[in-house]
């Protein structure tokens, strides 16, 4: 079961706290159109696109090979030693929008392909950080961004599982010896009056920074015209690069404080001991980790092995990466009314609020416009068989509820929005058509089709799906988001498209069969009620323990949500009136803690031993919804339990100006159930307000410091990231304190 989302039943009054929790993972219900606000299409500016407008061929299927890849465009020079992006292809004709551009006006590019298990495990690759030309859709002029490689995503590295590869990551974002500041602004949408019916909160601010386009105040005059972020005109490149999901030794893990100055260059070892899966490289540099993704610095990164060999997959041209990201752009000012001319730059447009001491804060940033490897509202045509779908939510803070659409009949009242609250919204979804088939970590043990036909993924999370187009051969399908957004979108809403698939209509011959079984190695975790640890049938004597509490903004006037690491007290311990946290366990036990650590250079708290098991106790205590991600290894759900919510989507029980639970929180209910999807290897989670989650992973295959934090980069950049580290046991032995509670 996905996470539930605002229903015509259950709107949170716009405004209101519950609402700007919701806006800060893109989950807040659509408000209206901004008032008086239309955008007609941008038009082509060339004769040579104007002529491309008749429907051209659907693509050839065909075998990609290096030469393939390789450009022919004079322009471009191609790295040593990459493949290349192919030329620019004719744009499609594209159907029209809301917001200005037209959908479905650009093919969708594949990141190139590098081979690493082909070179000696003794040669390194590569990889350079570099400032490079990008197109974000046919009909806006050309921009700079950071790339890896001169690619949106940057090239996709390809591995064998046991065979270890090293990579130089290389900071080449300079220009004549100087760093390179960001290739967009940072602008924040000051406090702005509220929308009807008056209540305090951050709807029209909200609203003003989902349009589309405006630009920085230095940029020109307008009514969309806002200030730079303070200090971020002055940001400059310095990057470190966390290969998301590895399993591998603390110094290779992009420790944020690690930054590169341009030049400079990080060798990495990754030895690649876990089993085929999707893995994802991005920047992680201290407090700029938004800043550096949103300029372009991501890549997928795939494990491979002899088990998923077995199984056939569709591979080839029938495997697709999918990077999905929101996306604001630049417009250029003084543009006539009802018309938007872009210059192509992105834009990160904030929403700007002060809090009750006077602080000012910003939503996490969430965009209108949706681009899938760097492509806003691509489209591709594919034979009528089976596809294998990587799916990468790379976005800053949106929560994505993914299902296929089949669109081929569908008509839309033009300037008429039909939100993701509307029953009208999921008449055409295909509850049948995306089969999961792994998440973070690797293969589920058996094919799990959603019972709703939707794929919640939220910041930094994976997951593996199997399509059969055969099932829709001649038809027109497209991959929609389900959370907060609106179908036929108008300036102020998100739309709701995220790309298009044009299925050929001629029957295709595809030995692939979906298999009953797929990861035969798997085995379920259990954690039984007398703490006793179960794998499979092996039973773990000895685990520890982590607590982490996720608390609301506000505390003490903080306009950011917080972590806690906390200390759970000795019995007769006074724990003081203020910053006390009390729950009741399943056997009426009262556990009460105190926070040991709340931000990144604090206190070191959570040590392993190399080979211990250990579970996360994740305690949500109010607030926006956290994807949580936790470093070094894979792990899987245990139990997530729930506490129920009141007005405005509090907890009741917890007082924000204690920061304390009074009264221990009760035996918390039924969370929402962890299907086969959940049950998954996993290192990334969305974490909703009111629950209680435990996560177990095994600490055995590598040592070192390592991060844990919310993947909401703007949280991350903040008061949501803390350190921890795993030692040898023998270390162990000489250090004063073992973290967590063991048994």
């Amino acid at each position: 079961m996905a996470t539930p989302t605002p229903t015509s039943q259950n709107l949170p009054e716009p405004g209101s706290v519950e609402y700007a929790d919701l806006a800060q993972t893109g989950s807040a219900p659509p408000l209206p159109a901004a008032p008086g606000v239309s955008l007609a299409p941008v038009e082509p500016d060339t004769a040579e696109e104007s002529d491309a407008l008749e429907e051209p061929p659907r693509e050839p299927a065909r075998e990609r090979t290096p030469s393939a890849e390789k450009s022919s465009h004079p322009n471009i020079r191609p790295p040593a030693g990459f493949p290349w992006w192919p030329p620019r292809p004719v744009p499609l004709p594209g159907i029209d929008s809301g917001l200005g551009l037209k959908k479905f006006r650009d093919r969708l590019p594949q990141p190139p392909i590098v081979r690493a298990w082909r070179r000696p495990e003794d040669s390194p690759i590569r990889v350079r950080a570099e400032l490079a030309p990008v197109r974000f859709h046919a009909d806006i002029p050309p921009a700079q961004a950071w790339t890896y490689e001169g690619g949106l995503p940057g090239p996709t590295i390809e591995v064998r599982r046991d065979r270890s590869v090293r990579i130089d990551w290389e900071n080449g974002l300079e220009r004549d010896g100087h760093a390179l500041p960001l290739p967009y602004d940072v602008v924040r949408v000051p406090e702005l009056p509220p929308l009807p019916p008056g209540q305090p909160g951050v709807n029209a601010d909200f609203r003003a920074a989902a349009l589309p386009g405006g630009r920085a105040t230095a940029k020109g005059p307008g009514e969309d015209s806002y200030p730079r972020l303070a200090h971020t005109a002055e940001l400059t490149a310095a990057t470190v690069v966390h290969l998301h999901g590895a399993l591998t030794n603390g110094h290779n893990d992009g420790w944020a404080h690690n930054v590169a100055l341009p030049g400079g260059v990080t060798r990495c070892t990754y030895p690649n001991r876990q089993e085929a899966t999707t893995l994802w490289y991005h920047d992680h540099a201290m407090a700029v980790t938004r800043f550096n993704v949103f300029a372009g610095l991501s890549g997928f990164y795939i494990i491979r092995d002899d088990q998923e060999a077995r199984l056939r997959l569709p591979s080839g041209d029938r495997e697709l990466f999918l990077g999905v990201a929101d996306r604001n752009l630049e417009s250029e000012p003084n543009a006539p009314a009802g018309t938007m001319r872009f210059t192509g730059r992105a834009l990160y447009k904030q929403a700007g609020f002060t809090g009750a001491t006077g602080i000012k804060g910003e939503i996490p940033v969430t965009a209108p416009f949706t681009m899938v490897n760097g492509k806003v509202w691509p489209t591709k045509d594919v034979d009528a068989c089976w596809y294998r779908l990587r799916l990468l939510n790379g976005s800053s803070s949106r929560i994505y509820r993914l299902s296929v659409h089949d669109t081929t009949d569908e008509k839309f009242t033009p300037g008429t929005a039909v939100t993701s609250t509307d029953p009208a919204f999921g008449a055409r979804r295909k509850s049948n058509a995306l089969v999961v088939i792994g998440t973070d970590g690797g293969l589920l043990p058996a094919p799990f089709t959603p019972q709703d036909g939707i794929i919640e993924m939220g910041p930094g999370e994976r997951v593996d799906v199997l399509v059969d187009f055969s099932t829709f051969r001649g038809r027109t399908l497209e991959v929609r988001n389900e959370n907060g957004t609106a179908l036929n979108a108008q300036p102020g809403q998100v739309e709701a498209s995220v790309m298009q698939f044009r299925v050929d209509g001629r029957r295709v011959f595809d030995r692939f069969k979906l298999p009953a079984v797929l990861n035969g190695d798997y085995v379920r975790y259990r954690h039984t009620d007398d703490g006793t640890l179960i794998i499979g049938d092996k039973v773990i004597d000895h685990h520890g323990h982590a607590w982490v509490a996720v608390v609301p903004p506000g505390i003490r006037g903080a306009v950011h949500p917080e972590m806690w690491e906390l200390r759970q007290l000795e019995e007769g311990e006074d724990p003081g009136a203020t910053d006390v946290i009390r729950l009741t366990r399943a056997d009426g036990h009262v556990l009460t803690f105190k926070p040991a650590a709340t931000l990144f250079d604090d206190t070191l708290t959570i040590r392993f031993s190399e080979g211990d098991w250990a579970v996360w106790n994740i305690v949500h205590l109010g607030g926006p919804a956290h994807p949580m991600h936790i470093h070094m290894t894979e792990f899987q759900m245990l139990n997530r339990w729930q506490w129920p919510l009141g007005p405005g989507g509090a907890l009741p029980g917890f007082d924000p100006a204690t920061a304390s639970t009074p009264n221990p929180l009760p035996v918390p209910g039924p969370g929402r159930p962890i299907t086969p999807q959940t049950a998954g290897m996993k290192d990334t989670w969305v974490v909703q307000p009111g629950e209680w989650v435990q996560v177990l992973g095994d600490f055995t295959g590598a040592t070192g410091s390592f991060m844990y934090h919310c993947h909401i980069l703007d949280h991350e950049d903040h008061t949501m990231m803390r350190p921890f580290t795993v030692l040898p046991k023998s270390i162990m032995a000489f250090h004063d304190v073992h973290g967590g509670v063991h048994h």
